[in-house]
């Protein structure tokens, strides 16, 4: 780590509560096995409370389609099927009925977990996308990676190229107006697809009403020759206001319990963060609660939840968007020094 990312963070607020933040991406169309899954959520989520009576909060990044795969191969061309077909309406009634409760808070993913033209190139010319899309085609998780990063341009191959300000600029808005014809409510906060983005994304979201950007601490704009992520461009700190109007967040603790991520590791992940007086913002998935990982998955959080309560008692439960709305508070000057010596020593 340089000098440089490791002063960045000295500008970060300092908290005077811990704070936790749950973030799972990827539900949106498929099998309506999500809504067992997401009623499961919901129960478990509103038994754990903070100090101030809040349940526990998960945010829910939503992609907003999938592709059709019997018009696609019709056709040749790309067909979506959207989230607020009727076919899906159990699924967005389920994700409403947790954000009234105040367990979830809907963020945007994307229209899609991918480019759509990035995608149909990879099915003509991949018989492995092909066999995707006519036995699966909505676990997006079991794409390449490079192929589930949204703002790049792959149609020529990889290395990726950008995506041109005006392109982005529709693409965006689509997505927005999509979102609120699903929801009834326009997203504020945006999650980039595999974290890839570039500095035009932003000016789109920001132009578009979105008011925060989930980051994981850098940026990364492309994917290289491999399909690996090109070097990072820059850094953010928790609450740094971007020059487009953004605020940006940083999500870095993994919680993937279907991967072997064990609660007990993650609360200590908690407690570092919190030891630096910042926010713990997790990262987990829809593929953690599908199939046979669910219980598991369910159990995991569980546990973790009932740890985070014991030991930092006075956490408190937030949505992303509320944690960068907020009025900063100061915390008092020893905690502010410590915390500045903590994370230089990060």
């Amino acid at each position: 780590m340089s000098w440089k990312e490791r002063l960045h963070p000295l500008a970060a607020p300092v908290l005077e509560q811990p704070v936790l933040i749950i973030e799972s991406d990827d539900w949106g169309p498929g099998s309506r096995e999500q809504v067992r899954a997401l009623e499961s959520l919901r129960a478990l989520l509103r038994r754990f409370r903070d100090r101030n009576g809040n349940p526990a909060m998960m945010t829910i990044g939503v992609v907003l389609s999938i592709p059709h795969p019997e018009a696609i191969a019709a056709t040749g061309e790309y067909h979506a099927r959207h989230l607020d077909a009727p076919d899906y309406q159990p699924i967005v009634e389920a994700l409403k009925a947790g954000e009234e409760e105040g367990v979830f808070a809907l963020q945007l993913h994307g229209m899609a977990h991918f480019w759509p033209e990035n995608f149909m190139t990879a099915w003509r010319r991949d018989d492995a996308i092909k066999r995707w899309l006519a036995e699966d085609g909505w676990r997006t998780e079991r794409l390449p990676p490079w192929l589930q990063s949204r703002w790049i341009d792959a149609t020529g191959g990889l290395p990726s190229r950008p995506l041109s300000r005006q392109v982005l600029q529709a693409a965006v808005q689509e997505e927005v107006e999509r979102f609120r014809r699903c929801f009834g409510t326009a997203p504020r906060v945006a999650v980039p697809p595999t974290f890839v983005w570039d500095e035009n994304v932003e000016r789109a979201y920001a132009a578009a009403g979105i008011e925060v950007l989930i980051t994981p601490g850098r940026r990364y704009s492309g994917r290289d020759a491999k399909g690996r992520l090109t070097a990072p461009e820059c850094c953010y700190y928790h609450g740094e206001p971007l020059a487009c109007g953004l605020k940006a967040l940083v999500r870095d603790v993994y919680f993937e319990p279907a991967l072997g991520h064990d609660p007990e590791a993650v609360l200590e992940a908690i407690a570092r963060k919190w030891s630096r007086r910042e926010p713990a913002l997790l990262e987990t998935h829809r593929f953690n609660f599908l199939d046979d990982n669910l219980e598991d998955s369910l159990a995991a959080l569980e546990r973790l939840l009932r740890g985070v309560l014991e030991y930092l008692p006075e956490v408190r439960f937030l949505s992303s968007r509320q944690l960068a709305m907020e009025a900063p508070t100061a915390a008092p000057l020893p905690a502010r020094l410590q915390s500045a010596w903590r994370r230089l020593r990060r």
